[in-house]
C-alpha cells in the first residue's frame, strides 16, 4: 500500500521548471505574449546568475584572499606550475602530475593526462604567480554557477535554491585553500560537482550538453586518478539515458560527433605517450590498479561510504584539519551512522525503482548516479594499498566525498519535496512567490558570506612573503639564459621552497637541473651531469653548503608556532666533466 502511495505521489509531476511546484509557479493557464516571454526569460537568467554567484561566494572570497596574501606555488603546486610553463614548448608534458602509484609500479607513473597543465599554462607565463590561483578560482566559480543553472533546469526554483544552499554548506567541509588551489586533488572538486549535474541532464536527454560533459569529465579524470571511477560510472548512466531519452535525428549525431572531437583533443597527448613510450603511462596506471598488493579492504571502503552519507556526513562537518578523513575511515562507525547509511542507500534503490516504474527517468537517473558515486567512493578507499605512504593519501583522495554526500541528500530531499507538494498541492500567488524568491536569494547570499567568513588561512601562507623576497633577489642576480644546478638541504617545513624556486627560475628562461628531478618534473630538469654555469643551494642553516658559496639571501618565517629559516647560496660551476648519455623519458 505504501509503495502504491509513493508511486502516486511522484506520478505525473512535470520536470520543466515552470511546471514543478515552485516559488514562482504560474497556474493561470494563459499563454503569455512574446515580449512578456522574453522579459521573463531574461529575468530568470539574472535570477539564476545571482543565486549562482551567491553560492560561489566562498570560492570568490577565497580567491580574493589568495591575491591579497600574495599566493605562491609551493611544494607540489610548484611542480604543477613548472609543468604548466612547459606547455607549448619542445618539452610539452603528455601526462599528468606524478602519482604515488609509482611506489607500486617502481616506475615513474603519472595522472592520465595534462589538461590541468593546459588550464594554467597561460597564467604560468603571464603576470605574477597568483594569476594561476585566480584562474582556478574563476573556473570553480563558473562550475558553481553552472551547477545552479542545471539544477534549475532540472527541478525549477526549489531545486535551484536547495542546490545553491547545499553547495554553500558543502564548502564548509573543505579547506578554503582548495577553492583556488592548483594542486591536482583539489583542482577538480567543483568541476566534479558540475559533472554530476551534467551527467544527470544528459541522462534526461539533454544531448547538447554532451561535448561540455566530455570536456569536464576528461579534466576531472586526468587531474587525479581518484576521480576516474566516479567519472566513468556517471558517464555510463548518462549514455544509457541518452539512448533511452534522446530523440533520434541529425542533431543528435552532430552533437555526438562534436563530443567525439572534444574527447580526441583532450586525450590526444595521452594516446601519443602510450604509443611512443615503453611502457606507456596508461599501461603503468593499469599495472598499478591490477597489482597484487595488500589493500585497506572492503571494511574501510564501507566506512568511507558511511562517513559520506550516514549521519553526520562529511559534507555537513567542518574538519579540524585537512587530513581528518584518513583517520575517520580507520575508526569504527557508530550505530546511528550505520543505520542511516543503510536507510539512505535503500531509499536510493527504491527511488530508482519507482522512477522506472512510473516513467520518471529523471528520478531513476538521479538515484542511480547517487548509488554509483557511493560505490566508486567505497572502491577507491578499499583499493588503496595499506603501505603508510599510500594509505595516508585517503586524507585528500576522499575530498570528493563531500560532493557525493551532498548529491545523495539533495536528490532524496528533492524527491520528498515532489511527493509532498503533489499531495498537498502547494502553491503561492505571484506576488507572494516573488517575495519568497527574494528572501531565498538573500538566505543563500547570507549563507555564502557566512561560509566565506569562516575559511581558514592557506596551509603555507607563512611561506608566501619569504618566497617573494627570494624571487626578487634571484632577479637581481640575473642568471637569465644560464643553466643552473639547484639543490636543497631542507627539513619538512622548508622543503616546499625548492619546487617554488625551480618555478621562479624556469619562468625566467633558466634551465634548472637537479638530481632526482626526472619522476616529477621530466628529463629536461634531471641533472645527468649536464654542464651548468651556476650552482644554487637552498639550506635551512646559515652554514655554507660547499666551499666558495656566497650567501644571496636569508629569509625567516613562523609556522605552527615555530621559527624557520631558508638561505639561498650561489657557487661557481666546477670544471666540466664528460656527461653520460641521458636516458629517454617524458
Amino acid at each position: 500500500m505504501r509503495l502504491r502511495r509513493a508511486e502516486a505521489a511522484i506520478d505525473g509531476c512535470e520536470m520543466e521548471h515552470d511546471r514543478v511546484p515552485s516559488l514562482g509557479d504560474d497556474r493561470s493557464g494563459q499563454r503569455p505574449e512574446a515580449g512578456a516571454t522574453q522579459a521573463s526569460a531574461a529575468a530568470g537568467s539574472w535570477l539564476t546568475l545571482a543565486v549562482g554567484t551567491a553560492a560561489a561566494l566562498p570560492v570568490i572570497v577565497s580567491t580574493v584572499y589568495a591575491v591579497r596574501v600574495g599566493w605562491e606555488p609551493t611544494d607540489d603546486k610548484g611542480i604543477i606550475a613548472t609543468r604548466a610553463y612547459d606547455v607549448l614548448t619542445a618539452h610539452t608534458p603528455l601526462v599528468g602530475q606524478y602519482t604515488n602509484a609509482s611506489l607500486i609500479t617502481d616506475r615513474p607513473t603519472h595522472g592520465l593526462g595534462p589538461m590541468l597543465f593546459w588550464l594554467i599554462a597561460l597564467p604560468a607565463r603571464i603576470g605574477s604567480p597568483v594569476t594561476m590561483a585566480v584562474s582556478m578560482g574563476v573556473v570553480n566559480t563558473l562550475a558553481v554557477v553552472g551547477t545552479v543553472a542545471l539544477a534549475r533546469r532540472r527541478g525549477g526554483l526549489v531545486l535551484m535554491f536547495a542546490t545553491a544552499l547545499a553547495t554553500v554548506v558543502m564548502c564548509t567541509s573543505l579547506a578554503g585553500e582548495s577553492f583556488h588551489d592548483i594542486w591536482n586533488p583539489a583542482a577538480p572538486l567543483f568541476p566534479f560537482l558540475l559533472l554530476i549535474f551534467l551527467c544527470w541532464s544528459l541522462a534526461c536527454g539533454e544531448y547538447r550538453l554532451l561535448p561540455i560533459a566530455i570536456l569536464t569529465a576528461s579534466f576531472v579524470a586526468q587531474a587525479h586518478l581518484g576521480y576516474v571511477a566516479p567519472a566513468l560510472g556517471m558517464l555510463a548512466i548518462a549514455v544509457a539515458g541518452l539512448w533511452i531519452r534522446a530523440p533520434r535525428g541529425r542533431s543528435l549525431v552532430r552533437w555526438m560527433l562534436a563530443a567525439v572531437l572534444v574527447g580526441l583533443v583532450c586525450w590526444l597527448p595521452t594516446i601519443i605517450d602510450q604509443v611512443s613510450s615503453h611502457p606507456g603511462n596508461l599501461s603503468l596506471v593499469a599495472r598499478s590498479a591490477t597489482a597484487h598488493v595488500r589493500t585497506l579492504g572492503p571494511r574501510v571502503g564501507a566506512r568511507a561510504v558511511m562517513h559520506t552519507i550516514g549521519w553526520r556526513p562529511w559534507w555537513l562537518i567542518v574538519p579540524a584539519t585537512r587530513w581528518d578523513r584518513y583517520n575517520d575511515v580507520l575508526a569504527l562507525p557508530t550505530l546511528v551512522r550505520l543505520a542511516t547509511t543503510i536507510a539512505l542507500l535503500a531509499a536510493l534503490a527504491v527511488l530508482a525503482l519507482l522512477g522506472w516504474r512510473r516513467g520518471r527517468w529523471d528520478l531513476t537517473a538521479a538515484a542511480l548516479i547517487g548509488l554509483v558515486l557511493c560505490l566508486a567512493l567505497g572502491a577507491v578507499a578499499a583499493h588503496t594499498p595499506v603501505r603508510p605512504v599510500l594509505a595516508s593519501t585517503l586524507g585528500y583522495t576522499l575530498w570528493w566525498g563531500s560532493q557525493c554526500g551532498m548529491w545523495v541528500w539533495l536528490i532524496l530531499g528533492w524527491a520528498g519535496w515532489i511527493a509532498v507538494s503533489r499531495r498537498l498541492r502547494l502553491g503561492l500567488p505571484r506576488r507572494a512567490a516573488a517575495a519568497v524568491t527574494l528572501i531565498a536569494v538573500a538566505v543563500v547570499a547570507i549563507a555564502g558570506a557566512a561560509a566565506a567568513a569562516t575559511e581558514k588561512p592557506d596551509q603555507h601562507v607563512a611561506l608566501y612573503r619569504p618566497l617573494a623576497r627570494i624571487a626578487r633577489r634571484l632577479d637581481q642576480v640575473n642568471p637569465r639564459g644560464k643553466t643552473v644546478r639547484l639543490e636543497a638541504t631542507l627539513d619538512g617545513r622548508t622543503q616546499p621552497f625548492k619546487a617554488a624556486v625551480r618555478f621562479f627560475l624556469a619562468r625566467r628562461g633558466i634551465r634548472v637541473l637537479s638530481e632526482g628531478a626526472l619522476p616529477r618534473n621530466g628529463p629536461r630538469y634531471e641533472y645527468y651531469h649536464r654542464p651548468f654555469q651556476l650552482a644554487l643551494d637552498l639550506t635551512d642553516t646559515r652554514r655554507p653548503p660547499r666551499p666558495g658559496a656566497s650567501l644571496l639571501i636569508g629569509v625567516g618565517f613562523r609556522e605552527a608556532g615555530a621559527g624557520h629559516s631558508v638561505f639561498a647560496w650561489s657557487s661557481p660551476a666546477p670544471r666540466r666533466r664528460a656527461a653520460p648519455r641521458t636516458p629517454a623519458g617524458r
